[in-house]
This record gives C-alpha cells, structure tokens and sequence, in this order.
C-alpha cells in the first residue's frame, strides 16, 4: 500500500483544480470537479472535495470518489511508475507498510457521521441547549415542520465534529429494515452555506433511495422527488438525491435495483415548481421525453418553491395524493405544457 504525502496531493490540487479553498476547520479542500466540470455549474459551485483524514478524493455532484492515488492517477495522467517515482523525490518519504504488520482498528458505525446527536433525545439536546448549530437544527425543523411529515424518519441528527458534516442538519436514509444506510447533510450557518452547496451526501457511498422503508403496498403509485425533505408529506414519497437532465444517469446501481422492486407501482416524478426553477423546468423536460408521468405545477401555485413551501406556507402536515395525480402529464401532453413553461423562460 502507497501513502502518498498530503503536501503532494496539495501540490497536485493547486495545480489542476478551479477555485480551490482550503478548510483549516475541517482539514479539508474544495474547488470545482475536475472529472464532471459540474455541467452549468462550472466556476459557479464548488462541489468536489479532498479530505487528507480520510485518504478520500470525491464530489457531491457526479458522484465520484476514489483513494488519493487513484485520484491522482487520473487527474495528472501519469502512469504509475512515474508517479510514484516522482513521489519518492518528494521531500517526504513514501511510506511502505510490511504486509505482516496489522494494524488494528477500532470498529466504528459507519452509518452516520461522526459524534452525531439525536435530535429526539431530550438528555442529548438538554446537554447541548446553548450549542448555535443545535439551535439552528431545531430552529429549522419546527419553522420547516420537518417533523410533521407523515413520510418524515424517525428521527433528525446533527453532527458536531465530523470533517465534512460538521454543524449540518442530518437527513437519514433507511433500507427495506429500517436500518440507516446512507444520508444527506443540511446547512445550517450561514457561513456554511456560503462556502457550500446547502446538500451534502455520505462520502464515499452510493446514494439510495428515501422513503423505501414507508411504501404503502395498497398504492398503486409512487411519487419520486429530488429531495427528501418533500418526499416527508407525501404518502409513498421517494427521494433520489438529484436528478440530472440526463435519463440514463439518472440513478446508481443501488437505486435500480430499488426502483425495480417497484415495477406494479405507477411512478410519478415530482420536481421543483418548473415555472420558477428553470433546473428544474429542463429535467421534466428530458424525463417526459423519456417517456415518464412528470407532475405539472399548476399557474395558480407559482409562487411556491416546492411541496415544503406548501406545507409552511399553507400550514399543512401532508399533500394528497389526488392533487398530484390531478396535474400528472405524460408524453404529447407532458411536452406541450412544459414548452409553454419553457417559452416564458426564453430558454433555448
């Protein structure tokens, strides 16, 4: 095994990444991909990380993640050989562990991110009442009513020491069991969400799918969101952690074999009001032209963002399902109404 020096790495990132900052609280480095270009984001979101602590190179928003010297394999486009022959004439020694030499770990759950709170613990949020980020934690679930939703998880985390996470709100995922395995992070500060994007994934796993632990096999639907925090009021509420405009990229390996445990549900994708989210306008755009039933917002709701705009605003715990399918569009008629969206715009 290779340990390549962190002041290499450093070297190498300066070298060929956009608007790299460093994070002396987290230890860490963030700039724009380099492997994705972040699409229409490129120089605008900075969504591609480099954490030393965790030997971890990935971004939040294509979705890679690899070791260092994988990344740097790729980013620099040097064969192996020479790269480590360039890393040896480094001024820090390349380190070679003996294979007989084990080193022993300590096992540590994985699930969430580093020294989590629970939220609903009234002893843990007792002990850390004048802490800011549980402040805000709390601040923000009750103004969102976060937990109201009928879909909502058991329970809201907030991390306040982990490298990427610190500070966030933490949006757990469950499997088929109710077992957590893999979440997003929230913005809280308002620092943080200057220097970041408001959502982070779980580094270094393969995102899932929210809500496969609330479906309601008497529905004949499901409705897929973006992101969780919609899917919370609605019944057999979905949420992918993004939708890119692109159908065939649309999900991971894990996320497929999610949805094709849903194949007798009829799937309906619910995005961001398309008459104010022009993001969002263009991915229904391309999922009607995939063939898929695209829920349409109607005029008279555009002034809200999402469906938790509607549920603050509107004083409202859940969204019936009946409205949903009410505006639900497919094929010519799903084309139509979304160009008409489209022009007001002056898209291309």
């Amino acid at each position: 095994m290779i340990v390549v020096p962190e002041q290499y790495t450093i070297q190498v990132l300066y070298e060929n990444i956009y608007k790299i900052t460093y994070n002396k609280y987290s230890h860490s480095y963030n700039g724009c991909c380099p492997i994705c270009k972040e699409g229409s984001s490129w120089g605008k979101k900075k969504r591609f990380f480099y954490i030393p602590k965790k030997d971890l190179a990935y971004c939040h928003n294509c979705g890679y993640s690899k070791k260092t010297l994988g990344f740097l394999l790729e980013i620099t486009n040097k064969p192996l050989h020479f790269l480590i022959n360039e890393i040896k004439n480094f001024d820090v020694e390349i380190q070679m562990p003996r294979e007989e030499v084990k080193e022993v770990k300590k096992v540590i759950d994985k699930s969430l991110p580093d020294d989590c709170i629970n939220l609903s613990d009234t002893s843990q949020v007792e002990y850390y009442k004048d802490n800011a980020a549980v402040i805000a934690a709390l601040n923000l679930i009750k103004t969102r009513k976060l937990d109201k939703g009928i879909n909502k998880p058991k329970t809201f985390y907030i991390s306040l020491n982990d490298p990427v996470h610190k500070n966030r709100l933490i949006l757990p995922f469950y499997d088929d069991n109710g077992d957590i395995i893999f979440y997003q992070s929230r913005g809280l500060m308002k620092k943080d969400l200057f220097d970041r994007p408001k959502y982070l994934s779980k580094v270094g796993a393969e995102r899932s799918l929210y809500g496969m632990q609330n479906i309601n096999p008497d529905l004949d639907y499901v409705f897929i969101f973006e992101g969780p925090i919609d899917s919370y009021f609605v019944e057999n509420g979905l949420a992918t952690c993004g939708i890119t405009e692109r159908s065939d990229k649309m999900f991971t390996v894990l996320q497929k074999q999610q949805i094709n445990k849903l194949n007798l549900y009829e799937k309906i994708y619910v995005l961001d009001n398309q008459r104010c989210d022009k993001a969002a306008l263009l991915k229904s755009i391309s999922l009607a032209d995939s063939g898929e039933k695209v829920f349409i917002w109607p005029k008279e709701l555009k002034q809200f963002k999402d469906f938790n705009d509607i549920c603050v605003i509107g004083n409202k715990d859940k969204i019936r399902p009946e409205f949903i399918l009410k505006n639900t569009y497919s094929g010519l008629k799903a084309k139509l109404l979304l160009t008409e969206i489209k022009n007001n715009y002056s898209l291309p």
